[in-house]
C-alpha cells in the first residue's frame, strides 16, 4: 500500500485499482472474517446494523446509531483524495481509502475504510479499521527493541552489517561486548575484526568471507575468537549475504557466545573416543582372540576327522571357514572403529589401507594426492574426523553417486589444511537433494574442528567434498 502526505499528515492511497469488484458480504459473514469495525448502512447513509469495534470507533453505543445517518456521527476532515465518502463509489479505485475523521466529541482518528455491496441491493457495508498513532506505533517499535535486546543479552548473540558500497561495518551493543570491547563507540573495521579470530581460525572465516564476497555463499561455521581483554571464547558465526539484481548490498553476521556448549561437547566427544577405543581393543584383543582359538580348534577337530569320522570332515572344514571370517570381520570392525595407524598418527598410511579396503569390497579406485608441507598432515582429533567424512563421502559416491573412481587430495600448511573427496559419479542436484544424517554428520565434525566444509556438485560430472580446518 502506497502513502501520500496531505496537510502535513501521512495518508493511504488507494489500492485494489487492478481487483475485481468485491463480493457480496454482509454483517454476519464480515463479523466471520475480521475484528475490523463493521457497519451496514443503506444507500442514504442510514445506519442499520454496527459491531463493537464500529461503536467504539465512532464514539457511540449500537442504541444511538441505529436508524440515524452516518454523517451525524462522523465528519470528514481530510481525505487522501478529494472525494465524496457518502456518496455511491465510482470506479473500482474508491473501495479502500485512508481517511482522518472527526468524531462528534472533538477526538480524531484515522480510520481506513473499505467499501463492500451488502447482500440486499442498495445496502452499503463499511469495514473500518483504525490506524494506529504514531505514539502507539512508536511504543510498540520501542517495546519490540527492548524484547530484542534482552533475548540478545540473554543468549549472549551479537550481529554485524557490511555496507558493501560505503565500506561501513556496524556492530550491535551486544556483539561488541561478547568481544570485551571498553568502548562502545569505537569505530570497527574489517580488519580489524578479524584481527580477534585466533591464528587458526583467521584463516578460515577469511576463505569463508571471500566466498561470500565473490560468490554469495553463506557461511555456518564455529569459530576461536580473542576478546580485547584476552578471554579465548567459542563462537558460531552465520553470515548471509544481500543481493539485489545480481549485485552485493551487503554482508549480515550473526555471532554467538558457545563457550559453555563446546566445552561440554568436547567433554563428550573425548568421552566417545575413549569408549569406542575400549570397545575396539575389546573387539581384536578379546571376542578377536577367542574367535581364532575357536577355528584352529575346528582344523584341528577337521583334520582328526578324515581319519577318524570322515563323514563329518566336511562340516568341519565348513565351520572352521566360517570362523575365520568371522574374525577377518571382528578385526575390520575393531579397525574401523580406530584405525591402529591414526593411534600412531600415519595419516598417509591410513588412507593408503582405506584406498586398499574399497578397492576389495567395492572394486572402484581410489586415488591419494598429497601436497603442501607434509609436517602438516591431521594428527589426533584432526585425523580422525577427516577419515570418518572420507568414509561417510566414498560410501555416497558409490552407493548413491555409482562411482566407478574417486580421489582424496590432502594438502597441508601452517595455516589450514585443505581435505577433498571427489568421485566421478553421477553428482547431486544441490536445489534438490535431501539432506541425510550422512551429510549432517560430516557438517558437524568439520564444526566441531573449527573449519568450513562445501558440498557441491564438480565441475567435471560427480560430487566434491572439501573441507578446509585447522592443522591440529
Amino acid at each position: 500500500m502506497g502513502e501520500l502526505t496531505v496537510a502535513g499528515q501521512k495518508q493511504l492511497r488507494s489500492v485494489d485499482s487492478e481487483a475485481a469488484p468485491p463480493a457480496p458480504l454482509g454483517l454476519r459473514g464480515a463479523l466471520a472474517y475480521t475484528f475490523d469495525g463493521i457497519l451496514t448502512m443503506n444507500s442514504a447513509g442510514v445506519i442499520k446494523q454496527a459491531n463493537h469495534s464500529a461503536c467504539g470507533i465512532l464514539g457511540h453505543p449500537l442504541d444511538l446509531l441505529i436508524g440515524r445517518r452516518v454523517q451525524e456521527f462522523v465528519q470528514v476532515r481530510r481525505t487522501s483524495v478529494p472525494i465524496d465518502i457518502f456518496a455511491a463509489p465510482q470506479g473500482r479505485g474508491r473501495h479502500q481509502t485512508a481517511f482522518t475523521l472527526k468524531r462528534r466529541n472533538n477526538s480524531a482518528v484515522d480510520v481506513l475504510v473499505r467499501e463492500c455491496h451488502g447482500e440486499v441491493p442498495d445496502e452499503r457495508l463499511w469495514i473500518l479499521r483504525e490506524l494506529a498513532p504514531d505514539g502507539l506505533v512508536i511504543e510498540a517499535l520501542e517495546r519490540q527493541s527492548r524484547l530484542l535486546l534482552e533475548a540478545q543479552r540473554v543468549g549472549r548473540t551479537g550481529a554485524w552489517e557490511l555496507d558493501i558500497k560505503t565500506g561501513r561495518l556496524i556492530w550491535t551493543l551486544e556483539l561488541r561486548r561478547i568481544m570485551e570491547l571498553p568502548d562502545t563507540n569505537e569505530e570497527m573495521t574489517i580488519e580489524r575484526s578479524f584481527n580477534f579470530y585466533s591464528a587458526t581460525s583467521e584463516a578460515i572465516v577469511r576463505e569463508a568471507f571471500d566466498a561470500t564476497v565473490t560468490r554469495g555463499i553463506p557461511y555456518d561455521l564455529e569459530l576461536e575468537v580473542v576478546t580485547a581483554r584476552g578471554s579465548r571464547i567459542w563462537v558460531r558465526e552465520v553470515c548471509r549475504a544481500t543481493i539485489r539484481r545480481g549485485r552485493l548490498i551487503s554482508m549480515i553476521g550473526v555471532l554467538q557466545d558457545i563457550t559453555e556448549r563446546r566445552r561440554l561437547a568436547d567433554f563428550l566427544a573425548h568421552s566417545a573416543d575413549q569408549e569406542r577405543e575400549r570397545v575396539g581393543a575389546d573387539l581384536h584383543d578379546g571376542l578377536g582372540q577367542e574367535l581364532t582359538g575357536f577355528a584352529l580348534m575346528l582344523r584341528a577337530l577337521a583334520a582328526r576327522s578324515r581319519r577318524e569320522a570322515p563323514a563329518l570332515s566336511g562340516d568341519l572344514i565348513h565351520l572352521s571357514r566360517l570362523a575365520s571370517r568371522s574374525i577377518a570381520a571382528v578385526r575390520d570392525m575393531a579397525h574401523g572403529m580406530l584405525p591402529m595407524a591414526l593411534r600412531h598418527g600415519d595419516f598417509k598410511l591410513v588412507l593408503q589401507e582405506l584406498a586398499r579396503s574399497t578397492r576389495r569390497s567395492s572394486g572402484v579406485r581410489l586415488d591419494l594426492r598429497f601436497s603442501g608441507d607434509m609436517t602438516y598432515l591431521p594428527v589426533g582429533r584432526v585425523a580422525e574426523h577427516l577419515y570418518r567424512i572420507a568414509q561417510e563421502a566414498i560410501t555416497n559416491a558409490i552407493k548413491h553417486g555409482r562411482a566407478k573412481r574417486l580421489s582424496i587430495s590432502v594438502h597441508g600448511s601452517a595455516s589450514k589444511i585443505r581435505f577433498a573427496v571427489s568421485d566421478d559419479g553421477i553428482g547431486f542436484d544441490s536445489r534438490r537433494v535431501i539432506v541425510g544424517m550422512g551429510l549432517e554428520i560430516m557438517r558437524h565434525r568439520v564444526r566441531m574442528l573449527g573449519g568450513l566444509v562445501d558440498i557441491r556438485r564438480a565441475r567435471t560430472g560427480g560430487t566434491r567434498v572439501l573441507c578446509v580446518v585447522p592443522p591440529a
